[in-house]
C-alpha cells in the first residue's frame, strides 16, 4: 500500500502541517518514546498524526516548538483517536500537554467483550487483509537515533494508518451493542484520570523491607545522587550505576573506600570527585541518623501496633467478605451476559477491592448494572453502590 508520509523535522514543515490540520475534527495520535530504556527520563521521540489524508511523522529532537500542536491535542471540539494510549496519555501530561476528546479504541474493544490485544492482533480480528499491512517490527528500536530509517518512519507511521479503518468496524459494533454510552463514559473517566505520576519511582518499598532504617536513610541519600547523576549523562539510572553497588553501600559504607567500588559505572562517572560526593551523601545520612537517634536494630518500616493490626485484618475480612458474597456472584453473572473478557476488564481481583476501598469509583453504567443484577440476585447492597434513588 502507498501513503503519503511526510517527515516533519524542519519550523517550515511543521509550519505547513499546522495549517493542513488547522480545520479537522478527527486526528489519529501515537507516540513513539523511550521511557529510561536508552536515556534518562521519560521522553518524546515522535509524534504521529494521520488526518486521514497524511501521515505526519514528527520530529521532536529537531528543535520545533510542540505548543501549537499541543493546542490542537488538547482542543475538545477535535477527537483523537488511538490505540492503548495509556503511556502516551501520561507522557503528553508530563510534557505540559492536557488531552481531551480522547477516542481509544483498545477500551472500545474491552467493552465488546475482546480479549486484550496489540494493535497488530486487533487488525488481524478486526479487518480484511486488504485493508491493512504490516512492516517489520521496530517496536524496540532506539528513536532517540538520528536519521531514523525508512523502516523505522513506516513502522511509525503505521501505529496510526489503520486506525480509521478499525475505528469504522468497532464504533459500528459499540452501536449494534448499545453500548456507546458506556465507552463515553469510560473516555471521560480516562481523561480525568491524574496521569501527573509519569516517573517511575527509584525508592521502592520491596528495596526498603530489605533494609534498616539506618540502611534506608543512606539508601535515600545516594539513590537520589545517582538519579542526578544519571540525568547529568542522559543515561538510564541503571546504566549508569548498577542498583545492587549502591545497595551494598548503604549495607555497608565502608565499601566507598574500596577500589571495586566504581565496577559496573558508566565510564563518564568514574572520578574522583563523584566518589567524593558520595561519601558526603553518607556523611549527610550519618547526620540523619544521629539527630534522629535511630538505632542499628531499627526497622525500616514500623511493626504496626495491635490497633493497626486489628483494623488491616477487619478491613481485609470486610474486603474479602463484599469480594465472595457480592462481586463474584455479580461477575458470574455479567460473564454470564455479556462476556468473560468485559467480566474480567470490569470485575478483576484488584478493582473488586479498589471499588470496595472506595479508593476508584463505579462509572454511571457500572453502578446500574451492579444494582440491577443484585436486585435479581437478592443480594444486598453494599454501601459504596449508589441507590437508584440517589441518582433522580
Amino acid at each position: 500500500m502507498n501513503y503519503n508520509i511526510k517527515y516533519i523535522d524542519t519550523a517550515a514543515k511543521y509550519s505547513e502541517m499546522m495549517h493542513c490540520l488547522s480545520d479537522k475534527k478527527v486526528i489519529y495520535i501515537d507516540l513513539e518514546f523511550d521511557k529510561n530504556h536508552f536515556r534518562y527520563g521519560f521522553n518524546i521521540c515522535l509524534l504521529q498524526l494521520y488526518d486521514g489524508t497524511t501521515c505526519f511523522v514528527i520530529d521532536p529532537l529537531a528543535n520545533i516548538e510542540l505548543k501549537s500542536l499541543f493546542q490542537l491535542i488538547e482542543d475538545p471540539t477535535v477527537q483523537k483517536v488511538c490505540f492503548a494510549f495509556n503511556e502516551d496519555m501520561r507522557l503528553l501530561v508530563h510534557l505540559g500537554a492536557q488531552p481531551h476528546n480522547i477516542y481509544d479504541l483498545s477500551v472500545a474493544q474491552r467493552l465488546l467483550n475482546t480479549e486484550p490485544l496489540s494493535l497488530t492482533n486487533s487488525l488481524i480480528q478486526f479487518l480484511s487483509p486488504d485493508q491493512y499491512s504490516e512492516s517489520s517490527s521496530q517496536q524496540k528500536s532506539n528513536w532517540f537515533l538520528r536519521p531514523l530509517s525508512e523502516k523505522q518512519i513506516t513502522y511509525a507511521a503505521e501505529d496510526v494508518l489503520f486506525l480509521p479503518a478499525l475505528k469504522v468496524e468497532v464504533s459500528k459494533k459499540l452501536q449494534e451493542e448499545k453500548r456507546e454510552v458506556w465507552f463515553a463514559q469510560e473516555m471521560d473517566a480516562f481523561e480525568k484520570y491524574d496521569w501527573s505520576g509519569s516517573e517511575s519511582s527509584y525508592l521502592t518499598q520491596k528495596d526498603q523491607k530489605l533494609l534498616s532504617r539506618q540502611e534506608w536513610v543512606r539508601f535515600q541519600e545516594i539513590m537520589t545522587y545517582r538519579e542526578e547523576l544519571a540525568k547529568s549523562i542522559h543515561r538510564p539510572s541503571y546504566k549508569a550505576i548498577p542498583r545492587n553497588t549502591l545497595f551494598e553501600l548503604a549495607q555497608t559504607p565502608s565499601k566507598i573506600k574500596n577500589v571495586d567500588f566504581f565496577k559496573g559505572f558508566h565510564p563518564k562517572l568514574k572520578k574522583k570527585s563523584v566518589q567524593e560526593k558520595f561519601e558526603k551523601c553518607l556523611q549527610q545520612a550519618a547526620n540523619t541518623i544521629a539527630k534522629e537517634k535511630i538505632k542499628p536494630s531499627e526497622k525500616s518500616i514500623p511493626i504496626p501496633s495491635n490497633a493497626e493490626k486489628l483494623s488491616g485484618n477487619k478491613r481485609r475480612k470486610r474486603n474479602q467478605e463484599i469480594k465472595d458474597y457480592f462481586f463474584l456472584p455479580i461477575k458470574k453473572e455479567v460473564i454470564k451476559n455479556y462476556g468473560e473478557h468485559f467480566g474480567n476488564f470490569f470485575l478483576s481481583n484488584r478493582k473488586m477491592i479498589e471499588y470496595a476501598n472506595k479508593n476508584m469509583e463505579l462509572l454511571p453504567y457500572q453502578n446500574n448494572m451492579l444494582l440491577s443484577i443484585a436486585q435479581n440476585l437478592n443480594l444486598s447492597v453494599p454501601d459504596f453502590i449508589i441507590q437508584k434513588n440517589e441518582t433522580k
